[in-house]
């Protein structure tokens, strides 16, 4: 370095092994991407063994799950669809439920339309396994908690009420109602004016 230069013509520099550090990336991206694979190949073998050595506990097990998914909306509704059925009901739900407005302006409308539904209108059973065989009960969420759920009985008018945000769990206020329609069934008009 006599001659003030930083240049010490490669004298010293050490030269380097290995792969380079693209390469380092890249063979770790690929373990990644075969851990991954075989994990989830491993879970669709799992799980096809399951099914194909007892199908009917399977779906048994599947069913008892949404059932236990649904158990919370399906108690709300129940008591909305157990409403429908006394005049001094329809008036509290009418008052608790300000997005029925929408629909019935008056709350004298709602008390007419409700009226006509009675006579037809089951009650709700008990959720079982058999709602979920056919068409009998039907069940949407959405986003932001909303959710819809219809049940369709064998006779009678189908309902269906969508919900809005459930709301704490501690709060005492009855879930709030954003649509509520009941049909005729099909082949007829609707019942909802």
């Amino acid at each position: 370095m006599a001659d003030g230069s930083w240049d010490n013509g490669g004298v010293g520099v050490p030269t380097k092994t290995g792969l380079p550090t693209w390469g380092k990336v890249l063979l770790g991206c690929g373990i990644t991407a075969v851990v991954v694979m075989v994990t989830c190949a491993g879970g669709l073998a799992y799980v096809a063994n399951r099914v194909s050595k007892d199908p009917k506990a399977f779906e048994s097990k599947v069913k008892g799950w949404v059932l236990e998914q649904a158990r919370p909306e399906w108690e709300d509704f129940r008591t909305v669809v157990a409403q429908l059925h006394t005049d001094a009901a329809c008036r509290s739900l009418y008052a608790a439920q300000p997005a029925l407005a929408d629909t019935w302006p008056t709350e004298q409308a709602f008390l007419t339309a409700a009226a006509r539904w009675r006579k037809d209108l089951a009650p709700v059973p008990d959720l079982t396994p058999d709602l979920l065989d056919g068409d009998g009960l039907q069940l949407k969420k959405g986003m932001g908690g909303k959710v819809t759920l219809g049940w369709r009985p064998k006779k009678g008018p189908s309902v269906s009420v969508t919900f809005g945000l459930r709301p704490h769990p501690k709060d005492p206020a009855p879930r709030q109602i954003l649509a509520l329609e009941v049909r005729a069934p099909q082949g007829q008009n609707t019942v909802q004016d």
